[in-house]
């Protein structure tokens, strides 16, 4: 019967000493440093057997790629311009602007007509001969012009002819990825573009072709 009781304190005690000591272990864990626990884990990995990777190495930085430089002439800089200024032309003026820039985007030489008597009653003309670095198409030619209609109002239109060394059915093929064949003259594909223009391609003799473009402003 003492044999008994003595287990049973003893048991008694042990179950004392236990409870104890949980709230101590939990306050260890708790305690434990952050920086220890980061260690912890970066130490594992995600796919047993495999090593923890090494940390990804940072690329120095580059500069934007190198883009294509597009004309940022002023105004005044392109020739037909100039020739409808010294010529005082004011009804048409903002026309032959906006004719100049889309159609001049090189280095450029023009020559322009108008009537001298009454600038601001005529039609004014000008054609623009322009040079490429590229040596697929090396030169080209531009024709605009500007008439006005009365009230202030002015209506003009524009030329382009480039000459490119592919054949027209090359160049059509590209030109239809963006706009679509609107008809055949004599063998000639037109071919309208998104922006509204009108490319006609002429074959030349030595398998190249001739774009014409052709636009129109209000």
């Amino acid at each position: 019967m003492m044999l008994w009781k003595t287990a049973g304190r003893c048991a008694v005690c042990a179950a004392a000493l236990l409870l104890a000591s949980f709230p101590l272990l939990a306050q260890k864990e708790h305690a434990a440093p952050p920086a220890a626990k980061a260690g912890a884990a970066a130490g594992k990995s995600e796919t047993a057997g495999k090593p923890a990777a090494a940390p990804a190495t940072t690329a120095p930085a580059e500069g934007p790629a190198p883009q294509p430089q597009s004309p940022q002439a002023a105004v005044g800089e392109f020739q037909p311009v100039l020739h409808a200024q010294g010529a005082k032309i004011a009804t048409c003026m903002d026309t032959i602007v906006a004719e100049s820039a889309s159609v001049i985007d090189a280095p450029h030489t023009a020559i322009s007509s108008w009537t001298t008597a009454a600038p601001n009653d005529n039609v004014f003309v000008s054609i623009v001969g322009l040079n490429y670095a590229n040596k697929a198409t090396p030169n080209g030619a531009a024709i605009l012009f500007a008439a006005p209609l009365g009230s202030g109002k002015c209506e003009g239109g524009t030329v382009q002819i480039y000459p490119f060394g592919q054949s027209c059915s090359a160049l059509q093929a590209s030109l239809i990825k963006e706009g679509h064949t609107i008809a055949t003259l004599r063998a000639l594909p037109v071919v309208e573009t998104k922006n509204g223009y009108r490319d006609v391609l002429i074959p030349t003799a030595g398998g190249g072709c001739v774009l014409v473009s052709v636009g129109m402003r209000q």
